[in-house]
């Protein structure tokens, strides 16, 4: 093995113990922007990579490295690197799979009790001195009983789906193109139209790949109940965000809370922003002292791959 030391190329924040591991081991090159041109020159020596949420690393990225061993993304998802081409490279992709688990279920699930109980609506009508009339209108709808429907029942998908049914009693469905075997609560495979049609609420928890781009579009938000609301903290991609302001507009759905968008931020003249119950916040969901704290936990597997040793969490194809 060679005594120089690693180039490791930090296109996006980590924090400072993290930074500091990897100083340990190597010479680190801090971008300040992760465009696909910044990325091309930097990696040009570079032995490592780290990114995160906003960084491409497309194919003309991993083909300009000429030395690259090791792709580190601080987070679960990988649809901004280009896996083909980084294992025809025979480059090492490494995540943090499992490090945002608890933070989105929580979340997902504050998402679903801010909707169903009107609390956003309920805290800007008191903020905008309109307490009576709040108090008079404002009528929200207890989770037990009703039906949760989940599309990917992953990680994130089970741990919803276990905090739901256990401490809410809601009736919990899925779909996912993986079967699950035995789960540790009740709950029942159905197809993805059934899922659409007989749900009360629906959590998105897939990958955005070129399946799930766009799984729910017109067609699908007409199928669901009137009644119904729509959750997301996958990716922004997997809804059409304008036809489902036009649903939310017609009386098609009854509201929706998105934590990720398409693109991101919004933008200003977006329908999106002004439709009818709808919560939307900053894909924050992640977004924990811990779970930050585990997605920086990458550089582990990083250093583990530059030192000729198996990674924790290689990317599976």
């Amino acid at each position: 093995m060679s005594d120089r030391p690693h180039r490791i190329v930090v296109a996006e924040p980590f924090d400072d113990g993290a930074l500091d591991r990897l100083r340990a081991v190597g010479e680190l090159v801090m971008l300040s922007a992760p465009d696909e041109a910044s990325l091309m020159v930097s990696v040009d020596r570079a032995d490592a990579l780290l990114v995160r949420s906003y960084a491409q690393v497309t194919g003309r990225v991993i083909a300009s490295a000429g030395r690259l061993r090791v792709i580190g993304r601080g987070g679960s998802g990988l649809e901004n690197i280009d896996l083909v081409a980084a294992r025809q490279r025979g480059v090492t992709v490494v995540h943090t799979p499992a490090a945002a688990t608890r933070a989105v279920a929580e979340f997902a699930l504050g998402l679903i009790l801010a909707l169903e109980r009107r609390i956003t609506v309920g805290a800007a009508m008191t903020a905008g001195d309109s307490f009576h009339e709040a108090r008079r209108t404002l009528r929200g709808r207890e989770l037990a009983g009703m039906t949760l429907g989940i599309v990917g029942l992953g990680r994130i998908g089970t741990t919803l789906a276990a905090i739901c049914r256990h401490g809410l009693g809601m009736r919990i469905i899925y779909n996912d193109i993986v079967e699950m075997g035995c789960l540790g609560f009740a709950a029942e495979s159905v197809s993805a139209d059934r899922l659409i049609r007989d749900a009360d609420i629906i959590s998105l928890h897939v990958p955005l790949t070129d399946r799930t781009r766009g799984l729910i579009g017109a067609s699908e938000l007409k199928r669901m109940k009137p009644t119904a609301t729509l959750i997301n903290t996958a990716r922004g991609a997997i809804v059409d965000s304008v036809a489902l302001a036009a649903a939310l507009g017609g009386g098609d759905l009854a509201g929706a809370a998105l934590d990720v968008h398409d693109p991101e931020p919004i933008p200003p003249d977006h329908p999106i922003r002004s439709a009818p119950n709808v919560i939307l916040t900053p894909h924050i969901a992640a977004r924990t002292a811990s779970g930050w704290s585990r997605m920086n936990d990458v550089v582990d597997d990083v250093i583990a791959v530059l030192q000729g040793h198996p990674p924790r969490f290689p990317c599976r194809p």
